[in-house]
């Protein structure tokens, strides 16, 4: 494959199905080890993420509560 027919279909679920396929297996574990950089975020994306943890928090207390209220 040439490096342009690379770049147009990158996003083909198809064509990335068929490369990871035909690799050797040397070749498919090098690939699976290589890291991802970190994405970015905006302010309103790390916003939502810590309400996010904060809910999670919350509602682990609640069942924690709950189930130490059944137990008496």
């Amino acid at each position: 494959m040439t490096e342009r027919n690379l770049t147009i279909g990158e996003g083909s679920s198809l064509q990335q199905n068929w490369t990871l396929g035909s690799l050797e297996a040397g070749q498919l574990t090098q690939a699976k080890r290589k890291r991802l950089p970190r994405r970015a975020l905006r302010g309103s994306q790390i916003l939502i993420l810590w309400s996010m943890r904060i809910y999670v928090l919350f509602m682990v207390a609640v069942v924690v509560y709950q189930i130490w209220i059944g137990a008496r």
